[in-house]
């Protein structure tokens, strides 16, 4: 079974607004499932993500609903739960069995695969400096003052959330990203984080640090150390790890 870890730091900012959810034998038939969730406006939403959505989409494999169907039912199922609280929170989320990953993500939390001389980014950063979702904002009567999705005088970065009811009119939805990866032989690290980390070190950095290290949690504490030394202001940050070799 492939070997993980979880670290989470709230950086300077005043209060913690990163959950995470890992699972080394999830539903008992050895799968993982793993999850980061950064939250806005609050940490409710984030916390409220990371103790159900897994739940959620539980609940629709064991109807037979595909991954990316149940991923797509639980982002919903968590957004509408959330429909009368202010918060809203971004999600990454994964389900690794045998040789496949399943990726599903809402908003600019990140997961990627690092191999030998390459990585591979499996979510997509739903940020308006993404050319699809600056237009679909548009599209939906949003209103843009970059790099905020607007609505009076409130702004929010992320096009897509779970949560953050008030900015549906907007555009920002909770509908996931979906993507399947088939796990390569050289494929090394799955490294699933928060914009804490990727927004001070990009994917070929990350992934840099990657192949220095064999053990998890001492790349977990040496990606931290990085952001916490490379940043005068750094956010919470929050890295899940897992060692694919």
């Amino acid at each position: 079974m492939p070997i993980a870890t979880v670290i989470s730091e709230q950086g300077a900012r005043g209060h913690m607004e990163d959950f995470h959810f890992l699972d080394l034998d999830f539903s008992g038939i050895g799968t993982i499932f793993g999850g980061v969730y950064d939250g806005h406006s609050g940490s409710y939403a984030a916390r409220y993500a990371a103790e159900t959505l897994h739940l959620y989409f539980l609940d629709s494999a064991k109807e037979g609903v595909s991954p990316s169907g149940a991923f797509c039912s639980a982002y919903q199922k968590v957004s509408d739960d959330l429909k009368h609280q202010d918060s809203g929170t971004t999600a990454a989320t994964f389900l690794l069995e045998k040789m496949r990953i399943h990726i599903a993500n809402a908003g600019d939390s990140r997961i990627i695969v690092v191999g030998d001389d390459y990585v591979t980014q499996l979510t997509i950063d739903h940020r308006l400096d993404n050319a699809e979702e600056f237009k679909r904002i548009l599209l939906s009567g949003g209103k843009i003052d970059y790099p905020y999705v607007m609505k009076g005088i409130r702004g929010l970065m992320p096009t897509r959330s779970l949560g953050d009811e008030y900015f549906r009119d907007a555009g920002v939805i909770p509908t996931p990203a979906t993507f399947v990866h088939e796990i390569r032989d050289r494929d090394g690290w799955l490294v699933a984080a928060t914009d804490g980390l990727f927004d001070e070190m990009d994917n070929e950095t990350v992934a840099r640090l990657c192949r220095e290290h064999t053990e998890p949690r001492l790349l977990a504490e040496t990606l931290i150390r990085e952001v916490l030394t490379g940043c005068a202001m750094p956010d919470n940050t929050t890295v899940i790890l897992v060692k694919l070799d």
